[in-house]
């Protein structure tokens, strides 16, 4: 009876833990060219939200950012040079 006990608890351990690995994600670099489609998409969307200029840097690393997290790729600190 220990034996099944031992082994059940030791198997519900080795699941779970495979559970967490599971939902780890290992993020990407994107390359140059993806994030600046992701700048230009992201200027068309500050232009329908008429973002003001003072508030156009942030508003666009904010959204390029949102949309690398989407896609498991690593965010970036600063705009992209064209």
């Amino acid at each position: 009876m220990k034996k099944t006990l031992i082994a059940c608890i030791l198997l519900t351990l080795v699941s779970s833990s495979s559970f967490a690995q599971e939902d780890e994600v290992e993020l990407k670099q994107a390359s140059k060219e993806y994030v600046l489609s992701l700048l230009k998409m992201c200027q068309g969307y500050a232009v329908e939200d008429e973002t003001p200029k003072d508030e156009l840097d942030a508003y666009l690393l904010t959204c390029i950012n949102d949309e690398l997290e989407s896609e498991d790729y690593y965010p970036i600190k600063a705009l992209p040079k064209a």
